[in-house]
C-alpha cells in the first residue's frame, strides 16, 4: 500500500492533518493503534479559538463533541480564591474519546483511509519511508506526520528526539468520575510547588479531577498527590472512585526540531502545549493543519523542513510568551493573587485562554509592565500587615 501521506495517531493533531491533506486531494492514510472511540487522558477543555480554527478548515464541532459549556472559572491558591465569569470567548469540557472520534470520522469523510487497531512497530524514515505494522503489513508513504503523542514512536524512529527532559515535562494523574455533582465552575488550584496545578472540570455527566507537577520537581507519587487533592473535595464525599491513571505532558515554549526531509511532528509529539494552562488541543489542531499544508507543498517541489519555519512563526512565539507568563505567575503566587484582586488580570487570562482576541506576547508585555507598577504597593501592603 502506497500513499502521499501517512499520519500516525488519530488524536486531534493527526486527524486534523489527515482531514486537511485529504481535502487538498492527497492520498492519505490515518493509522490509529486502538479502536475508536478510545479513552484518552486529558482534562478535555476545548476553547473558542479551537472551535474557530476548526470551522475555518471546514469542521464544525457539534454539541455532542463539545460537551458542556463552562460559565465560570475559579482560581485557588492556599488561603484564597477568585472567581470570574467567562464573558469573552467560550470554554467547553468534553471527553477526548468523543472529541477525537468526531475528528477522525471527519478525516475519513474527507477521503482519508482510517486504519484502526493498527500498531506501527517500526519506521524506515529514509527517502522512501516505510511503516512496518504489527502482523507483517507494510505501508509506504512519501511523507509521514507523527501525531502520536508524548511517547512518539515517529519522533524516535526519525531521530528527531528520544524523550523530553524532566524539566520540560509535567507528570499528571487524573480521575474521570461519573455522576451528578453540584459544581458551578471550572476550578484550577495552584500552590503545591512551582509549576504544579490541579483541576476540577465539570462535565455533562460527571467531573474530571486531576493534578500535574513539573517532572524535575516531583517528589514521591503523583497518584498520592492526586488522592490527597481528591480527599479535600467535599463534593466527592461518599463517591466510589474509579482507578486513577497517570500520564505525561510536554512543556511548550522551548524551540525543538520538529521536522526533517520526510517526517513532521505535530501536537504533543512536537511539544506544542501551553505551559501556563496545560492546554494542548488548540496547538494540536493548528500544528496538524500546518503540517498537512507543508506536505502538500513538498509534493509540489517544496521542502517538508518548511514546517519548522511555519511552526517557529505561527506557534513558538505564543508558547514562548505563555512560558514567560507562567514563570511570572509562579514567581510569587501571593503577588499574582494580589494582581487578581487589584485588576481584571484574571479575566484577561481567561480571555487569553478561551478566545482569539488577545495575543499571548502582547498579554505578557502588558502584564510585565503592570506587575512592575504594582509591586511596590504589594510590598507596602505586606509591610503594613506585619506591624498590625
Amino acid at each position: 500500500m502506497s500513499y502521499d501521506l501517512a499520519v500516525v495517531g488519530a488524536g486531534v493533531a493527526g486527524s486534523v492533518a489527515a482531514y486537511h491533506a485529504a481535502k487538498k486531494g492527497l492520498k492519505v492514510v490515518l493509522l490509529e493503534k486502538e479502536r475508536l472511540p478510545r479513552h484518552k487522558l486529558c482534562g478535555g477543555a476545548v476553547t473558542e479559538k479551537t472551535v474557530n480554527l476548526l470551522k475555518s478548515l471546514g469542521i464544525t464541532p457539534d454539541k455532542q463533541s463539545l460537551g458542556l459549556e463552562i460559565g465560570n472559572v475559579k482560581v485557588k491558591i492556599p488561603g484564597a480564591e477568585k472567581s470570574t465569569k467567562i464573558s469573552s470567548g467560550k470554554i467547553y469540557t468534553t471527553y477526548r474519546s468523543i472529541f477525537d472520534n468526531f475528528l477522525a470520522m471527519k478525516a475519513q469523510e474527507a477521503g482519508a483511509e482510517l486504519f484502526q487497531d493498527t500498531f506501527v512497530r517500526s519506521i524506515d524514515t529514509g527517502t522512501s519511508p516505510v511503516l512496518h505494522i504489527r502482523g507483517g503489513d507494510e505501508i509506504r508513504a512519501d511523507y509521514i506526520i507523527g501525531g502520536d503523542g508524548f511517547y512518539s514512536l515517529v519522533a524516535r524512529e526519525a531521530k528527531l528526539r528520544e524523550s523530553f527532559p524532566k524539566n520540560q515535562l509535567a507528570i499528571a494523574a487524573e480521575y474521570e468520575i461519573k455522576g451528578n455533582f453540584d459544581i458551578d465552575a471550572m476550578e484550577i488550584h495552584f500552590g503545591r510547588s512551582s509549576f504544579s496545578y490541579s483541576w476540577i472540570f465539570p462535565k455533562e455527566d460527571g467531573v474530571t479531577i486531576g493534578v500535574a507537577e513539573l517532572g524535575s520537581r516531583l517528589k514521591g507519587s503523583i497518584r498520592d498527590y492526586l488522592d490527597n487533592f481528591v480527599k479535600a473535595q467535599t463534593f466527592l464525599d461518599g463517591t466510589k472512585l474509579p482507578v486513577s491513571e497517570s500520564f505525561a505532558i510536554p512543556m511548550g515554549g522551548i524551540k525543538r526540531v520538529v521536522a526533517n526531509d520526510r517526517v513532521a511532528l505535530a501536537g504533543d509529539a512536537a511539544g506544542f502545549v501551553d505551559p501556563l494552562s496545560g492546554e494542548g488541543i488548540y496547538y494540536a489542531a493548528l500544528s496538524g493543519y500546518l503540517a498537512a499544508e507543508t506536505v502538500k507543498s513538498a509534493l509540489q517541489g517544496g521542502s517538508l523542513k518548511d514546517y519548522q519555519k511555519a511552526t517557529d512563526r505561527e506557534i513558538l512565539p505564543d508558547l514562548k510568551a505563555l512560558l514567560r507568563i507562567a514563570k511570572l505567575f509562579y514567581l510569587s503566587l501571593g503577588f499574582s493573587y494580589y494582581l487578581f484582586e487589584e485588576s481584571d488580570i484574571l479575566q484577561n487570562i481567561v480571555t487569553l485562554l478561551a478566545g482569539d482576541r488577545v495575543r499571548p506576547r502582547d498579554f505578557y508585555r502588558d502584564s510585565l509592565i503592570f506587575s512592575v507598577r504594582k509591586f511596590p504597593s504589594y510590598i507596602l501592603k505586606n509591610v503594613i500587615h506585619l506591624f498590625q
